[in-house]
């Protein structure tokens, strides 16, 4: 027993053995239509506030699939930003689209964002006699399109002479006043004429005709518009105060923000050629509506729950790039029983046990029933992957290389160990292990995870 032990240590520290191991996925040969093209802004490329996330919804479906994923999308892109991008697509791009299956839009949050941001700003610089901009700031300096963290930079919320101060200090009538300001800027972007009906409704459906004039048989998928200030009520009374006048505000935009992305939905549904994407109720995911009591779950998809608004995110976080895959993946409809990277991250997720009810029964459904509980190469399931784990597939190697032949491991470890699916576990399996561990353990960015590791070998 203790030659053969020795033996399989021996042979999983070869180097050869990584080196010479072939790709684990072989890409199905591929119809004539087969990729999948996204274009959008910064939920479709995966970014946040900093950086981007490990594993954007375009990566997960691809791996999914089995396809090419060509992704175009723009932090920051608007719908007429989306036209220019379409308009402008190089040879190259236009062959990807061309070939393509299926084409995913994420658009219509920074045309959101933009025209409410400076509607606020515009009423913030007319109240002159207040302090409604924080100071160096004047009318002057609202830019045509402001950002989010324009706002947030530009308008006083909590200061003196500020948002706050005035609705504490002028009583009903200044809480009306804000209010109905906040109310007009929100209703202005929905209403028959406004933003939506002038700008972003018309911009993507310009942008959906040059696609299918150069692929009229690719499905265009667009996804709608989750509401984030979804705020859980222990968060905003430990954080402002149960009934402060910022609580006061927040619940007020949470209500107007409800009200916009159903308008937006009813918009988009309209639109011919597409099919809506409801990313919207699967991060919210309760069947009641929502209200200051139950606001909906989308602050465990974004990670605005900081302390602050001005440094809340706004943008789907990993666990929101799963939702928004299998939201995606069961508007296509080839579903399986997966293993990759759709629920490799799904189970590396430290608090998948709170992950809320609708977008999880979304996520069962196109994961399958015979998901194993299980992240590829982490046989101790401690959210690890390392040396003890290949350590434990040595030794299973040894107990069925030697004696009775019978293991240790049960099912779900089984599977955590075949790192090459081969059915078998050896020390192939454990020298890839030991190789995922050193690359973790030196990258400098955020570690590909190990079914994406393993296909550089």
């Amino acid at each position: 027993m203790k030659k053969t032990f020795s033996a399989v240590l021996a042979a999983a520290m070869s180097i050869t053995a990584l080196t010479s191991a072939p790709s684990l996925f072989t890409a199905e040969a591929a119809d004539s239509k087969s990729g999948i093209v996204i274009f959008g802004d910064s939920i479709g490329a995966g970014g946040l506030r900093s950086g981007s996330v490990a594993h954007n919804f375009g990566e997960i479906c691809g791996d999914y699939l089995g396809c090419k994923v060509s992704n175009y999308a723009v932090s920051g892109y608007d719908a007429a930003d989306l036209v220019q991008s379409v308009e402008n697509l190089t040879d190259t791009q236009k062959k990807a689209v061309a070939d393509s299956e299926v084409v995913v839009i994420s658009v219509g949050g920074n045309d959101i964002m933009h025209a409410l941001s400076r509607s606020l700003l515009e009423y913030a610089a007319k109240k002159e006699s207040q302090k409604f901009l924080n100071e160096g700031y004047t009318k002057a300096d609202i830019p045509e399109k402001p950002s989010l963290t324009d706002l947030m930079e530009m308008l006083n919320i909590k200061e003196k002479g500020g948002l706050m101060d005035y609705m504490n200090n002028g009583g009903y009538n200044a809480k009306l006043e804000v209010t109905n300001e906040i109310g007009s800027a929100f209703s202005a972007i929905y209403d028959d004429g406004g933003t939506f009906d002038e700008q972003t409704i018309p911009n993507l459906k310009k942008a959906v005709a040059d696609i299918k004039a150069i692929n009229p048989d690719t499905r265009i998928l667009v996804t709608n518009i989750y509401q984030p200030l979804q705020l859980q009520p222990s968060y905003v009374e430990k954080t402002y105060g149960k009934q402060s006048n910022y609580a006061t505000f927040i619940s007020v935009l949470r209500g107007r923000c409800e009200t916009l992305m159903n308008e937006y939905d009813t918009k988009l549904n309209a639109i011919d050629g597409i099919e809506v994407v409801d990313v919207k109720s699967q991060f919210t995911s309760q069947e009641k509506e929502v209200s200051t009591s139950a606001p909906g779950n989308a602050s465990y998809f974004v990670d605005i729950q900081t302390g602050s608004l001005k440094t809340g995110d706004v943008h789907p976080n990993q666990k929101g790039h799963i939702a928004y895959a299998a939201a995606i993946l069961e508007k296509i409809g080839r579903l399986r029983n997966d293993s990759g990277l759709l629920s490799q991250t799904f189970n590396g997720l430290s608090d998948k046990d709170s992950y809320p009810a609708i977008a999880l029964a979304t996520y069962k459904k196109v994961a399958g029933e015979a998901t194993p509980a299980f992240t590829l190469g982490d046989v101790t399931n401690d959210g690890k992957i390392n040396a003890v784990d290949a350590s434990n597939v040595l030794a299973e190697y040894a107990r069925t290389s030697s004696g009775d032949g019978k293991g240790e491991f049960s099912d779900a470890q089984r599977k955590a160990a075949d790192i090459d699916s081969n059915g078998k576990i050896d020390s192939l399996d454990a020298s890839r292990i030991l190789a995922y561990y050193a690359y973790t353990s030196t990258a400098k960015e955020t570690p590909k995870s190990i079914t994406e590791f393993i296909k550089t070998l």
